[in-house]
């Protein structure tokens, strides 16, 4: 990344469309829905992984529909690189990889667009930004050149705009890091005779191993040029061991890994992914059980052999790998779950104790491990207090993080999901009339649905009620009787 700005806020909206509560409502969304069925998650490798725009299998986080550019605001942002002065085109760039988030798909229509300029052009101006920056090996060397030529240098000025326009959308997809941003990058290494072919290698070796994935479903392609694309590119950066690849922190993102390796039938990573069946993630674990069974019968033995690690005993010679498999499994979640059940405890303990900070710690450690826990819903009550203590403590972001667990732990419809609810409505309505927006509306859904929510019910009368028409007679007629005292005592010192 060349240059930064700050991601693109959300405009004030209605209820859970600003701000934290939106993007915290989104995530739970992802949670409470997609982690249920292993289906629904997208684990496991696509049988035609180039024919979904991320490959398919473990979906990166999702960003809220209608939040990307679409392709009329790329150009927009876009038609503003074509500045005559530094500065203006340096603020196009920055615009650009601020507002990018959401737009992989905007971005491949506009690149595969034409660009006004022919691919001997861009040549000649990629050699001419090369010779400014006095080197030809860095990620972002390229682009820094590009910024430094102006749309109406004779020489190049043509293929300079054309290639900054493409090379600022292609830093901003890697910018991005996911695996749709990687597909468009690969895919367009083909475009324009491979002009951009070498700098979109270098963008993805930056990444490091974020964009191993892509490259290893890259690999597996049927074209040969993206084959040989990426077997180049891997190469380029170091051809990194499996024990180097799985310490990927993004879990979802270690997901992905094992997914590409199924998907090109990488029988070295079977004992890899045999051992992540019983990783800490939901995404990693449900990945790796997926992606086995993409291998068949190429997992037999090494399933025999973690079996009788595990369990201490030599598993039935006739017994399929696949009910070995299912009793591992079973072996494993039982484990989890018991330390789950552990820290639980231990939560509602502190709980009873009044140590509230302690027991929302405990709470989210154990959601985070086992999402769908099965006893969370006792923890709404939990939550609902800790929230209630932060906004004594004025601390109102803890505050409606709190609340947005208690919304998402508690059973529909339960007493918990209704003050929960409450809560989050009198918070976006109150942020919105903190900022000159008041909505009335909301108030009053809040009282009609919670009549016990005083707060609420005295806002909305407060904003509703009309003035006293006495009052308004009595202001007016003192305004009246001060003019007449102001014109009479100006008529007095202009008498003789």
């Amino acid at each position: 990344m060349i240059l930064t700005g700050p991601r693109k806020e959300n405009p004030p909206g209605p209820l859970f469309q600003g701000g934290v509560v939106y993007w915290f409502t989104s995530l739970l969304l992802i949670v409470t829905v997609v982690l249920p069925a292993e289906e629904a998650l997208g684990a496991g490798p696509s049988p035609n992984p180039e024919q979904w725009p991320d490959y398919g299998g473990t979906p990166d986080i999702a960003v809220p529909k209608g939040m990307g550019l679409n392709r009329s605001e790329v150009e927009r942002v876009l038609d503003k690189l074509g500045s005559t002065q530094f500065a203006g085109r340096a603020a196009a760039f920055e615009e650009l990889l601020a507002n990018a988030r959401g737009s992989e798909q905007a971005f491949r229509q506009v690149l595969w667009a034409r660009h006004r300029a022919r691919n001997a052009e861009m040549k000649q101006a990629i050699r001419e930004a090369h010779k400014r920056t006095e080197s030809s090996t860095g990620a972002g060397d390229l682009l820094k050149g590009l910024l430094t030529i102006p749309p109406d240098d004779a020489k190049v000025g043509l293929g300079a705009t054309a290639s900054l326009r493409i090379m600022a959308m292609l830093h901003a997809l890697a910018d991005l890091d996911t695996m749709a941003a990687y597909k468009v990058l690969i895919d367009f290494s083909l475009r324009h005779a491979g002009v951009f072919r070498r700098e979109i290698g270098r963008l993805l070796v930056a990444q490091k191993l974020s964009a191993l994935p892509a490259l290893i479903y890259g690999r597996g392609s049927k074209n040969k040029e993206i084959h040989m694309f990426s077997v180049k590119w891997i190469r380029d950066m170091g051809n990194p061991l499996l024990s180097e690849q799985v310490t990927i922190k993004n879990s979802r993102r270690l997901a992905q890994l094992l997914e590409a390796y199924a998907s090109v039938n990488e029988l070295d990573a079977i004992e890899v992914t045999l051992s992540l069946t019983n990783h800490e993630s939901v995404f990693v674990r449900r990945a790796a059980r997926a992606s086995l069974r993409a291998y068949g019968k190429n997992i037999k033995w090494p399933v025999r052999r973690l079996y009788e690690n595990t369990l201490g005993e030599e598993p039935p010679r006739r017994a399929d790998y696949r009910s070995l498999l299912d009793k591992l499994y079973r072996h494993f979640d039982a484990q989890r779950l018991a330390r789950a059940k552990t820290a639980f405890n231990k939560g509602l303990a502190a709980y009873r104790e009044g140590r509230l900070d302690e027991m929302a710690t405990i709470f989210r450690l154990v959601l985070r491990d086992e999402p769908m826990f099965p006893k969370r819903d006792q923890m709404a009550v939990g939550f609902l207090d800790h929230a209630r203590l932060k906004r004594e403590q004025d601390d109102e972001k803890s505050a409606q993080a709190s609340l947005l667990m208690a919304y998402r732990v508690a059973q529909p419809g339960s007493e918990q999901a209704r003050r929960a609810e409450a809560e989050l409505t009198f918070a976006e309505a109150e942020s919105l009339r903190q900022r000159g927006i008041a909505v009335p509306q909301l108030y009053r859904q809040i009282a009609t649905d919670h009549p016990e929510h005083d707060a609420a019910r005295q806002w909305f009368e407060r904003l509703t009620e009309p003035v006293d028409s006495t009052a308004k007679l009595g202001r007016k007629a003192i305004l009246v009787a001060v003019f007449i005292f102001l014109g009479a005592l100006l008529v007095y010192r202009r008498l003789p």
